[in-house]
């Protein structure tokens, strides 16, 4: 297993405390899940857009750029 340290703005980390203060879950647990769940749709956006590409759609508008402002990263 891999172990990030990772720096939180305040707003962040005051929602990540609410959120392990209703559920009774630990951070650690809330984060885990939080990145797999964000993972598992830039994998579902990757391969909608390899999909495409692969179509003979326009391969302008299926760009790894496109990919990344889709999953919030660009």
């Amino acid at each position: 297993m891999t172990t990030f340290n990772i720096d939180l703005p305040e707003r962040l980390e005051k929602h990540l405390v609410y959120l392990e203060t209703i559920s009774k879950k630990p951070k650690e647990f809330i984060l885990k899940e939080a990145l797999v769940q964000f993972l598992e749709h830039a994998e579902d956006v990757a391969k909608y857009y390899q999909e495409e590409k692969e179509k003979g759609d326009n391969p302008d508008n299926y760009s790894t750029k496109n990919m990344l402002e889709e999953i919030n990263l660009k």
